[in-house]
């Protein structure tokens, strides 16, 4: 079986279905880089200045970078066939998983080896298991070249993937240590591991003031990392993550290996990536407080992410992966209790095989399921989804209350309460066991909580409701990215009535917060700084009856060249003028949008620090600025 058949369903489902997922996933590469969404940050946000928030869920294998099996050399992936089935459920994010030692065992399994190699074994000297010692400075070219091209082929059909840097030494608690690259009787390098000699070496994932670990090993590590991101940097659909489950006495380490990415990516590369934190070993406090955007959280501080998962509050995305809730294990009602919740569910798959168990009937719900969500995820205006627990009787709401709602009712058949503002609404029932909408219509409610009984009684239902009466707001904004001064155009022509009344009038926020505002069907507006900024621009429409929508468009403004205020390529008498007028003195605040771009040297006023920029860098009239004058 190689993924859901959709064309088992009945002819009615086959319909709605492939309506359905042929509009919202045809394939395109997947955008990026991503980044923490500016508005709601639940979700990740593209890259592409569209400020649409995107949901990530899909399942994952051990096997996806580095291939493995129980013959040495192992047997290699499908790859090609794995991401078909993976694509055949809708799914749009893996962890790729590295295996950095050349074989492991567990419990209970027989030896399990791992190609290709991450380090180079060049000798001299016979490392543990017989072949030669990995020389841990020379990263291989082959495993580099093999993890770049599966995450290429991964992004060209809308996936997305993480870039594991290390398993650790004990994933799984495998007794695998004495085959790790970082033991000493396998490398020539002399990298010893293993400082306090008990046989684990969870001290190279620790720094030398915790536990004596060599300077030397760190180095080894860094280079190591920023071979892979020289390898991967360019590429839009990844995401960078530290490693799986490492040791208890690993925080301090990861926190500073994630730091070293994102200076490592800021000093020499032209795009940056998200960065992923995980944790089993150690208290999910350390990944709150990390400085990973991307965490996934472990159940032994007694949450119940297996049933009830909290509401998501924003303070970090976070991917809730079984791997660290069960280890294998689910069922396709977490997934949508995951996603009301405002969480981005994965699942370890064990259908591609592996040492501990094999698959089951019952997780091919799970993996269904992830792609149900996802029509839903992108049905939504997720930019404004939050969980509203407390709308549902359910107890499973994710909504922007008053203009849209999904509602998760776990148990088959029952009816259940969600609490609405007077109006009129368009209704969905969605079957979560068939992927079948079922039902669909209106009605008009007068205001409180309405009852709904779902219209089958053999699954659970989800249940969609949006508002149908009042204007939909559209933003149009050309451009959406460029550098200071950027003058944006925007255009609200495109918004309409729902119920058929006249939007009368058009109010622009150009900062969404109440201090630059215009209005009108089409205006424009300058925008200035003098470093990258993220803008949110908003729109209101009002119609005849006094109903409201709300539009928003991220706006990226990038910085000019250094004092040339007027945008003509010289910095002359006319920029000083500019510069006069924005000058605030030590200490005091400028925040007046038309002086961000007068900020020269890093901070919040602008005084003679900023002074001094500026008449390093004027040219005169018609003679083009020096671009590295500030420098």
């Amino acid at each position: 079986m190689m993924g859901y058949d959709k064309c088992k369903y009945t002819s009615m489902s086959l319909v709605i279905v492939l309506a359905v997922t042929s509009a919202v996933f045809a394939t395109s590469p997947a955008p990026g880089p991503l980044k923490v969404h500016p508005i709601n940050p639940r979700y990740f946000d593209d890259g592409t200045g569209s400020g649409k928030a995107i949901y990530l869920t899909g399942s994952h294998i051990w096997n996806n970078f580095v291939d493995w099996g129980t013959t040495s050399p192992p047997a290699p992936l499908d790859h090609a066939a794995f991401l078909a089935w993976h694509e055949g459920y809708d799914h749009n994010l893996i962890r790729g998983w590295v295996w950095e030692l050349p074989q492991a065992i567990w419990s209970g399994t027989p030896v399990w080896y791992f190609s290709p190699d991450v380090f180079e074994r060049t000798g001299p000297g016979t490392a543990n298991d017989g072949g030669l010692r990995h020389d841990l400075s020379r990263i291989s070219n082959t495993y580099l070249d093999q993890i770049r091209n599966r995450a290429i082929a991964a992004g060209n059909q809308g996936t997305y993937i993480s870039i594991m840097m290390f398993i650790g030494t004990r994933s799984g608690d495998s007794p695998s240590w004495p085959w790790y690259p970082f033991n000493i009787d396998n490398n020539i390098n002399g990298i010893d591991g293993d400082v306090d000699n008990d046989g684990d070496g969870e001290e190279i994932h620790s720094l030398p003031h915790q536990t004596g670990i060599s300077q030397a090993c760190i180095d080894i590590q860094e280079n190591y990392i920023a071979a892979v991101i020289d390898k991967l940097n360019d590429l839009d659909n990844i995401i960078w993550e530290i490693g799986n489950e490492l040791p208890a006495g690993s925080v301090s380490w990861q926190y500073h290996m994630i730091d070293f990415i994102k200076s490592y990516e800021a000093a020499n590369k032209s795009k940056q990536h998200l960065v992923w934190m995980n944790g089993w070993h150690f208290d999910n406090t350390y990944l709150f407080g990390s400085p990973a955007e991307v965490i996934s959280p472990n159940r032994k501080d007694g949450t119940d992410y297996r049933n009830n998962p909290p509401a998501t509050t924003g303070n970090k995305i976070i991917v809730l992966d079984t791997d660290h809730i069960w280890g294998i294990g689910g069922y396709g009602g977490w997934v949508w209790r995951s996603f009301t919740r405002g969480y981005h569910p994965i699942f370890m798959d064990p259908y591609w095989g592996n040492p501990w168990e094999g698959d089951i009937p019952s997780y091919e719900d799970i993996r269904k399921s992830m792609g149900f969500t996802r029509i839903y995820a992108e049905k939504m205006n997720l930019v404004a989804a939050t969980p509203q627990n407390s709308l549902s009787t359910t107890g499973y709401c994710l909504a922007d209350p008053g203009m849209e709602y999904f509602v998760y009712q776990p148990t088959a058949g029952a009816s259940f309460t969600v609490n609405l503002p007077g109006g009129s609404y368009n209704y969905e029932w969605f079957n979560t066991s068939t992927g079948v909408i079922t039902n669909t219509g209106s009605f008009t409610w007068a205001g409180g909580s309405r009852s709904f009984t779902p219209p089958f009684s053999t699954a659970a239902a989800g249940l969609y409701l949006t508002e149908n009466a009042g204007p939909v707001a559209i933003i149009n904004a050309i451009p959406v990215m460029g550098t200071s001064p950027l003058t944006v155009n925007f255009d609200g022509s495109a918004s309409y009535d729902k119920s058929g009344g006249t939007i009368v009038s058009y109010d622009w926020d150009y900062f969404n917060d109440g201090a630059e505002t215009g209005s009108g069907v089409t205006t424009s507006y300058l925008y200035r700084s003098s470093r990258t900024r993220y803008i949110t621009a908003k729109l209101t429409v009002t119609d005849d009856e006094g109903y409201t929508d709300d539009e928003t468009v991220l706006i990226t403004v990038q910085p000019g060249q250094v004092g040339d205020f007027d945008g003509d390529s010289d910095v002359d008498q006319e920029d000083f003028g500019h510069f006069q007028l924005c000058i605030s003195g030590l200490g005091i605040i400028q925040d007046d949008p038309d002086c961000l771009d007068s900020l020269l040297d890093g901070d919040e006023d602008v005084d003679q620090a900023d002074c001094s920029i500026f008449l390093g860098c004027m040219s005169r009239a018609n003679v083009p600025a020096d671009p590295n004058c500030a420098d």
